[in-house]
């Protein structure tokens, strides 16, 4: 009877141990299938996510582009209206408008002065001294008598001085636009 029982005992070690190994391996193909499962998961939402981020970005360029396609039709615009400016401007007299002390005094307006500080020159125009609306090319008093700004030399200024603020305020306007659309890009989930 003894005898037996020690081949039950090992028959039951031996299922044991094989119920035992069927569930590790059954635990090991559950583990694998989840984390396998998890991994697709994060993957996917990875991939969502870099497909939104792309769309975002392909919008804010589009916009970009449009908003720089409006601004040079702007600045298109602006030649055009300047140019026709010019022409009804050729047509005004020739009469004297500013006194040459006024003139000289418009024209140090943005002049770089002793100490080195002055107007930036705009990216379309080479740096240095601006143009004289008026008067000698010494600009000084005694031969400057004479000099005077016409009603044209005004007119010009003025028509250019209109143009160029037109379009750098149609710059900055759409600057902040394109940078109002990225923070509502950036804040949106």
């Amino acid at each position: 009877m003894i005898a037996g029982l020690y081949t039950y005992a090992a028959t039951a070690l031996v299922a044991a141990a094989l119920a035992a190994a069927g569930t590790w391996k059954v635990q090991e193909w559950r583990w694998k299938s989840k984390t396998t499962a998890e991994q697709l998961q994060r993957e996917h939402v990875a991939r969502v996510a870099e497909e939104a981020r792309q769309s975002d970005a392909k919008q804010q360029r589009q916009f970009n582009d449009t908003t720089a396609g409006v601004h040079a039709a702007t600045v298109a615009s602006l030649s055009t209206q300047l140019g026709d400016a010019r022409e009804k401007i050729a047509t005004l007299s020739d009469r004297q408008c500013l006194g040459a002390g006024t003139v000289r005094m418009l024209n140090a307006i943005g002049a770089m002065p002793a100490h080195g500080v002055g107007l930036r020159a705009t990216s379309s125009q080479l740096a240095g001294a601006p143009p004289a609306a008026a008067g000698s090319a010494d600009d000084d008093p005694a031969a400057a008598e004479g000099a005077y700004a016409s009603e044209r030399d005004t007119a010009t200024t003025i028509a250019i001085c209109r143009s160029r603020y037109a379009e750098v305020s149609s710059q900055v306007n759409k600057i902040l636009d394109i940078e109002e659309k990225r923070q509502q890009v950036a804040g949106s989930p």
